[in-house]
């Protein structure tokens, strides 16, 4: 599959690494419930970084996730996430190992008969309709398959792996900090300890069965962290989720990629001054409906919210409180008007509205619905966030 743009270079992406359900030996229903036991902390900032970002792009190797979204979200709100260009698939095929015998550090796939080929480095078509066959009923829409793979951009194993190799290596060698926290003595890379001349270990994630928490694993997990910052990179995303137990090296490596705090947590902050409730949550419970949360995201209001977010809460606790009392502060002789009264200025125009004119003072004497955009758009995303707080009332 030839590899194409995710989105447009204006838009804020994130890539949800978070979301990965990374490929192992294992029954795919393990995998799958393994996720569910551990991965709502996740599922909820996938909730939430649809209202943060345009775009959101969940890696993947076999599409569990997608089979992972239908069955929590609904095929409706699936289709309304991609049609909307706010969900993207990244498609990694194939997978890292670590091989014995002086092998160190590889990729691979498995190739056999056309009827057997593994869904993690099958063709990516195959991969997306073995993914839709591990749901309990059918899908409704016969396009599906081919909407999901039009919102696919799929990189091979093989084109990163000498980059990835060379750079975890070096992560490690020139770090006596990650090689103590690593515990590995070996100066050798490819000839590690705790494995034979014929085995290969696989990366199947750090939790996985197959997990032992040894040097072989460590380099594996820190080949994973290299990996997902060159999808992010790749994708062209401002942002970077996940679920990887190495957030001392992701702010060492990440620092100087990501360029300032992880939304995630100025976005908790912006929640605990505001008293926005918990999103992510709310809709996992049945107490906040998706599509009313997907109809704020797309509105007006949301697109300006996501611009004030990333252009004012990327910084620290203090900076965040501060900013969103200038926001709160904003045009204060029109606060006190009722929301909807204010959001019929902003999409009709004064002129239009018969009787109304002369009671709002100082706002009658522009009567252009141009310059009423204008003086309104700083409210933007003072509208969005109490459309939040209404939402799961």
């Amino acid at each position: 599959m030839e590899e194409k743009n995710i989105g447009n270079a204006t838009e804020k992406k994130v890539l949800a690494a978070n979301m990965w359900i990374i490929f192992d030996f294992g029954a795919p229903d393990k995998r799958y419930k393994r996720f569910l036991s551990t991965g709502r902390p996740a599922f909820k900032s996938f909730i939430e970084n649809l209202l943060l970002y345009d775009n959101v792009i969940i890696p993947t190797q076999d599409f569990l996730p997608l089979t992972l979204l239908l069955d929590g979200l609904g095929e409706d709100v699936v289709l309304n996430l991609i049609s909307s260009n706010s969900l993207n698939f990244l498609r990694f095929k194939g997978a890292f190992c670590y091989i014995g015998n002086g092998g160190g550090l590889q990729t691979y796939e498995i190739f056999s008969e056309p009827d057997a080929r593994m869904p993690f480095c099958a063709p990516v078509d195959e991969a997306i309709l073995w993914a839709l066959n591990g749901i309990p009923e059918k899908h409704k829409d016969p396009k599906l398959p081919k909407i999901v793979l039009d919102a696919t951009t799929e990189i091979d194993s093989s084109s990163l792996k000498d980059e990835i190799r060379h750079e975890t290596y070096m992560d490690i060698l020139g770090s006596p900090y990650l090689r103590n926290i690593f515990a590995i003595k070996n100066k050798y890379m490819d000839r590690l300890a705790g494995i034979n001349a014929k085995q290969v270990r696989i990366y199947g994630g750090a939790n996985s069965e197959q997990w032992k928490g040894d040097e072989i694993d460590n380099v594996l997990l820190l080949a994973a962290t290299n990996l997902e910052l060159h999808l992010m990179n790749k994708a062209g995303c401002k942002d970077l989720m996940t679920s990887n137990p190495i957030g001392h090296i992701l702010k060492a490596k990440g620092e100087r990629c990501l360029k300032g705090q992880v939304s995630d947590n100025t976005f908790t902050t912006l929640k605990e001054i505001a008293n926005i409730p918990d999103i992510g949550e709310g809709v996992l419970t049945k107490q906040i409906d998706i599509k009313s949360l997907l109809r704020i995201k797309q509105s007006r209001e949301g697109e300006a919210f996501r611009k004030w977010f990333h252009a004012h809460c990327r910084d620290d606790a203090k900076t965040i409180a501060k900013e969103y009392i200038k926001l709160m502060e904003q045009i204060p002789k029109i606060n006190s008007l009722p929301l909807k009264i204010l959001r019929f200025i902003l999409t009709t125009g004064i002129g239009n509205i018969p009787h109304v004119g002369p009671l709002l003072g100082t706002v009658a004497s522009i009567t252009d619905s141009f310059f009423i955009d204008k003086w309104l758009q700083g409210s933007l995303p003072k509208f969005f966030i109490e459309n939040l707080k209404q939402i799961s009332k």
